[in-house]
């Protein structure tokens, strides 16, 4: 059975664990739905301080707990709904703004093909296990516009509707670990294409 605290705590250990940072930690409540909300920024190892333009790759890992999940976690029989782990990857690419969005996304898949191949070699790879878009933004400089970013933006979700009738108190911080493992992989491995002078020294988990 899945608990906020235990979800939030099992999140934590996975990420330390595969040698993850949060830069910035949220958990709030909103009051028209008394649902919670949970937002976590994760970087790889990087050198200190980070400066504009050497940025590594980072996730925005989110979800939200609803009145739904408190009252099924306490042991009421009602559907709990959906509870999926939203993460949103991001990669600074201005160096590489010459390149046409078509080669920065395949660069990309590429880039997440080889992270699951390292991290999980057993897993089926999909053929979009990460729906990716190029965002480019631009600022007004007298009367032209001029470049000010170039943004690749990632998004998937992890599903945890299978851990509900779980009993396992180990069942749910297993699975956290082998998502953040994986995580894990995918950030270093776009930073390896993309933004190499981003990252620090990289601590690989043992996967076995």
């Amino acid at each position: 059975m899945i608990n906020y605290d235990e979800l939030a705590a099992g999140l934590e250990d996975a990420w330390l664990l595969a040698g993850l940072h949060d830069h910035l930690l949220a958990e709030s409540v909103l009051p028209d739905t008394l649902e919670r909300v949970y937002r976590v920024e994760l970087f790889p190892e990087h050198p200190e301080p980070l400066i504009e333009g050497i940025s590594p790759p980072w996730v925005e890992l989110s979800f939200t707990w609803t009145p739904a999940h408190q009252l099924h976690s306490e042991g009421r029989e009602l559907s709990p709904g959906i509870l999926e782990l939203a993460w949103t990857y991001t990669v600074d690419v201005r160096g590489q703004a010459d390149r046409s969005d078509i080669e920065l996304t395949r660069a990309f898949n590429a880039s997440v093909r080889a992270a699951l191949r390292r991290a999980a070699p057993d897993m089926p790879t999909p053929v979009e296990y990460i729906a990716v878009e190029v965002r480019r933004g631009y600022r007004s400089n007298a009367e032209t516009l001029v470049l000010a970013y170039v943004q690749l933006v990632g998004t998937n979700v992890t599903d945890l509707g299978d851990l509900w009738s779980d009993r396992s108190p180990e069942a749910l911080r297993e699975a956290l670990r082998d998502e953040l493992i994986i995580v894990a992989a995918l950030l270093h491995s776009l930073g390896e294409t993309f933004a190499p002078a981003g990252l620090g020294r990289y601590r690989p988990v043992d996967t076995a």
